[in-house]
C-alpha cells in the first residue's frame, strides 16, 4: 500500500526468456500494483546511490540471480535489507551457494519443496514461501486452439519444456513410442527449445531421431509433432487449448510454470509426483506418476541422455531427483486417452484451482514477507 517505509530495488533477469525472466517481471508488476515503489533492472551490478535511509524510507534490494554473484560487502553499504529471491529443483542446492545465501537477510522461495531443499542443505536465514502466479485471463479454456496439422479427431498429449535432461524428454518419448502405435488415435505435441545457438531445432530433432532408433521399437508409432521455434504468448495459449492433457515426467521442478499454464487453460497434467509443483498438482486435478529418488549423475550417461545436462548444477553426489516410473507413465497416458471425460472433469478442477493462484495474490504474499523482513 502507499506510504510503505521502504522502497525496493529489484535486480533480476527481467529481459530473459523462460520461467525465471517471466517470474521476475510478474513479481515487479505485482508489487507496483500494490503501490510499492519498485526500481528494477537486469544488471547484476547497478550504480545504486544514496544512503541506507532516505526520505522515502529504507532501501531494500531483492536479488533474483544466483546468490554467489552478489558482492554482499559492497551492497551492505547501500541497502538496509538484502533479500534473495530463489528457486531450486533438486533435493539440495549447490554447496558453493550456501555460505553466500546465509549472508542475506532472508530468502523468498515459491514452494515448500524449495524450503525443504534449502533447510536440508544448511541454509539458516529466514525462509518465506512467496508463490508464483499464473495469469488466468491469458491462459483460459476459451482461447481459440492453435491449429495442429493432423490433430483433428485425435486425443492430443502436449508437453512444453526446455530441452534439458532435468525435464526428462527421454522417458516421455519412450513411453509414448512404446505404448501407442499408428493404429491409436492419439498425437504427442512437444514444444521445446535448446540452450545456445548450436542447439537448434534441427539438432533437437536429430537427437530425438537417434534415440528412437536406439530403442528398436517393433511397431509403427503414433504421430509426434515437435515445435522448436519461438512462440509468443498468443500462440502458446492456443497450444494448451488444442490439447486434451499436458504430460511431463519431470525429474524436478522448483515450481513448474507450464503445469500452471496448462491447468489454467482447463487441461489436467500427467506429472511426476515430486517437486515444487506438488503444492498445486493434486490427484483431483491431475494424474500423478510414481517415482524413485536417484542421484542426477546416474541418468546423465548412455543413450537416454539426449538433452543438455547442466552437470555443473545437478551432478552433486548429495543431490537427488525423481525418476518417473516408465510403466506407470504408460498406464496413465493410456488411461487419459481412453477417458476424455475424466480429463475434462480434472481440467475443470484444475482451472478452478488456478483461479486462486494469480500474480496479485503472489504480490500480496510478497508484500507481507517484505514487511516481516523489515520488522526483523
Amino acid at each position: 500500500m502507499p506510504g510503505k517505509p521502504y522502497k525496493i530495488e529489484w535486480r533480476g533477469p527481467l529481459h530473459r526468456l523462460g520461467g525465471l525472466g517471466h517470474a521476475s517481471r510478474e513479481y515487479v508488476k505485482a508489487l507496483k500494483r500494490r503501490g510499492i515503489t519498485v526500481h528494477s533492472g537486469s544488471a547484476r551490478r547497478t550504480a545504486a546511490s544514496g544512503l541506507l535511509e532516505s526520505k522515502r524510507g529504507m532501501k531494500v534490494l531483492i536479488y533474483h540471480y544466483p546468490p554467489h554473484t552478489l558482492d554482499m560487502a559492497r551492497e551492505r553499504r547501500r541497502y538496509g535489507r538484502i533479500i534473495l529471491n530463489a528457486v531450486w529443483e533438486t533435493s539440495r542446492i549447490p554447496a558453493r551457494w550456501i555460505p553466500a545465501i546465509n549472508e542475506f537477510d532472508a530468502v523468498f522461495v515459491p514452494t515448500r519443496h524449495n524450503v525443504k531443499a534449502m533447510r536440508e542443505s544448511g541454509v539458516r536465514v529466514p525462509l518465506y514461501i512467496v508463490p508464483h502466479g499464473v495469469d488466468t485471463a491469458v491462459y483460459n479454456p476459451s482461447n481459440a486452439p492453435k491449429p495442429i496439422q493432423g490433430s483433428k479427431g485425435r486425443f492430443v498429449f502436449l508437453s512444453v519444456f526446455g530441452f534439458q535432461h532435468r525435464k526428462n524428454p527421454e522417458t516421455l518419448l519412450r513411453a509414448y513410442w512404446e505404448e501407442f502405435t499408428d493404429k491409436d488415435n492419439v498425437m504427442l505435441v512437444i514444444k521445446t527449445g535448446g540452450y545456445g545457438p548450436k542447439q537448434t531445432g534441427e539438432w533437437i530433432r536429430s537427437r530425438i531421431a537417434r534415440y528412437k532408433a536406439s530403442l528398436n521399437i517393433p511397431h509403427k508409432t503414433a504421430p509426434l509433432v515437435i515445435l522448436t521455434g519461438l512462440m509468443n504468448e498468443k500462440k502458446l495459449k492456443g497450444l494448451y487449448t488444442a490439447a486434451d492433457v499436458f504430460v511431463l515426467p519431470t525429474r524436478g521442478e522448483g515450481v513448474g510454470m507450464p503445469f500452471m499454464e496448462a491447468m489454467a487453460s482447463g487441461i489436467p497434467v500427467i506429472a511426476t509426483a515430486w517437486g515444487g509443483h506438488m503444492d498445486f498438482v493434486k490427484p483431483a486435478n491431475s494424474f500423478l506418476i510414481p517415482y524413485r529418488l536417484k542421484a542426477p549423475a546416474a541418468s546423465m550417461k548412455g543413450r537416454s541422455a539426449i538433452a543438455k545436462s547442466f552437470r555443473h548444477l545437478f551432478a552433486d553426489e548429495r543431490q537427488r531427483w525423481a525418476e518417473a516410473d516408465l510403466r506407470k507413465l504408460k498406464e496413465l497416458m493410456r488411461k487419459a486417452s481412453r477417458n476424455p471425460a475424466l480429463c475434462r472433469a480434472k481440467g475443470r478442477k484444475a482451472r478452478g484451482d488456478m483461479l486462486k493462484l494469480g500474480w496479485d495474490k503472489a504480490g500480496s504474499v510478497m508484500e507481507k514477507a517484505i514487511d516481516s523482513v523489515i520488522r526483523g
